[in-house]
């Protein structure tokens, strides 16, 4: 389909859940000896036992250092590779969907160097799951009559801890294809562009299906809610339904249906069959 084939496709402004993970052993999941982290799937995270350097370099006027990081750090797997018969399991490491301006001076190796041991790491778990997740206004993907699909505006929650809105035009302008699905936080081309507004995340709770974030600011474009100064909530609901639709004989759409407030919000992708 001729409207998919343009800078769309591959201008991915972030990637999804699989991009950039080499399994040498031919599966996702990582079975490794007691000296290593076990049950490990890519794209998951782990956080530092210590302070060490992981394959994360900063930006220092022209040039890239390597980052230490402090003990504790969240980290998001990225590429993972272990041979046939070894029970030596290596990763590469990136910073997940953090706040544009800290992300924007980062940058990330994609060969995996780094052993997985436990004595380094340890896995966890996202307290808050709908976090990275890209969330569109509306009831699901719809074409305009310029072939997009990514006509409206979205957000996402960062992994330390800010909101990320990005209005419709620029949806339309850098995923026109609607292939955004996941904040990735990888260092690509289109994987890092500028928010059209940020605020600070101050609490966030989850019950059930519903997860409630609290924030510093009003975000123009956002149905939050003010509770007082310098403080505005959102009900983010996990409606447990999906939706589809076909737009052309190989192309289609599917998503999953949440509320914001209240108001109709979907995240999804479209994709060829």
């Amino acid at each position: 389909m001729k409207k998919l084939t343009r800078k769309y496709t591959t201008a991915l402004m972030l990637l999804g859940t699989f991009a950039g993970i080499g399994i040498t052993t031919g599966t996702t999941t990582v079975h490794a000896s007691s000296k290593y982290l076990s049950g490990i799937v890519g794209n998951e995270y782990v956080r530092t036992k210590k302070a060490m350097y992981v394959g994360i370099y900063k930006k220092h006027g022209n040039t890239y250092k390597p980052l230490l990081k402090k003990k504790g750090a969240l980290l998001k797997i990225s590429g993972m590779t272990q041979k046939f018969g070894s029970p030596v399991v290596k990763v590469a490491f990136n910073s997940g969907a953090v706040h544009y301006n800290r992300l924007s001076k980062l940058r990330f190796s994609d060969t995996p160097t780094i052993p997985l041991t436990k004595a380094n790491f340890k896995k966890v778990s996202l307290k808050a799951p709908i976090r990275t997740t890209v969330l569109r206004a509306g009831k699901g993907f719809k074409e305009d009559n310029k072939g997009n699909f990514g006509n409206g505006s979205a957000f996402y929650l960062t992994l330390d801890n800010y909101i990320q809105y990005y209005s419709k035009a620029a949806m339309a302008k850098y995923d026109g294809g609607g292939t955004m699905y996941v904040a990735d936080g990888h260092n690509t081309t289109y994987s890092n562009i500028k928010p059209t507004a940020s605020a600070k995340m101050t609490k966030t709770t989850v019950k059930g299906n519903t997860t409630t974030v609290q924030y510093n600011k009003y975000i123009k474009g956002l149905p939050g809610k003010k509770l007082k100064t310098h403080k505005y909530q959102i009900k983010i609901k996990n409606l447990k339904t999906t939706g589809s639709a076909d737009f052309g004989e190989s192309w289609g759409g599917n998503w999953d249906n949440y509320t914001v407030n209240s108001k109709p919000y979907f995240s999804g992708m479209i994709n060829d069959y």
